[in-house]
């Protein structure tokens, strides 16, 4: 996209890990909307939880 005229600005940012997302929440903080988009999305109605 950025190659096409009518751009003027592209963004490059390093993705952040599941830790990462944990630590947060483990903080009682909250992320910006999106930020914890992620690929491949699970299955409808399918949970995980963490053994520790």
């Amino acid at each position: 996209l950025v190659n096409r005229e009518g751009f003027a600005v592209a963004f490059s940012l390093h993705p952040h890990t599941v830790g990462q997302m944990m630590a947060v929440a483990d903080a009682g903080k909250v992320m910006p909307p999106k930020s914890t988009w992620f690929e491949p999305k699970l299955r409808s109605g399918l949970f995980t939880f963490l053994l520790e």
